[in-house]
């Protein structure tokens, strides 16, 4: 099966939602929550997202969007390559993303923006 368009619910939580990550810079939280979607690790991934995103969504849906996804790289072939682009300072920080597949997929170019949350980057809700 081919995703022209990419990965809908991924492109719907990235363009919504901000990651995060212990000590890491914003890049690498970005590329550890779409290795862990890769990976099939749900709860994982679910631990890059801010709190505003699982209020918004509630854990079930956001654990069947988050499967879906995963599943959806699955029929992609995998990650091939994660390019993560971000501007800011402060505790705020906004860019794209464009994720690469290894099957026929089309690449996937996601809206991202990040904030701290208790010191740790998060993935949350943003316009």
């Amino acid at each position: 099966m081919r995703y022209k368009k990419g990965l809908t619910a991924t492109a719907f939580l990235v363009s919504v939602f901000l990651l995060t990550s212990c000590g890491r810079s914003e890049e690498s939280t970005v590329e550890k929550f779409y290795r862990s979607l890769e990976k099939g690790q749900i709860s994982e991934a679910k631990g890059y997202l801010s709190a505003q995103v699982v209020g918004l969504l509630g854990d079930r849906k956001l654990s069947l969007a988050l499967s879906k996804e995963s599943e959806n790289i699955r029929k992609c072939g995998g990650i091939k390559k994660i390019e993560v682009k971000l501007e800011g300072s402060g505790e705020v920080r906004s860019g794209t993303t464009k994720v690469t597949f290894n099957g026929d997929c089309e690449p996937s170019f996601e809206n991202t923006k990040l904030i701290k949350e208790d010191g740790e980057w998060k993935i949350t809700a943003g316009k």
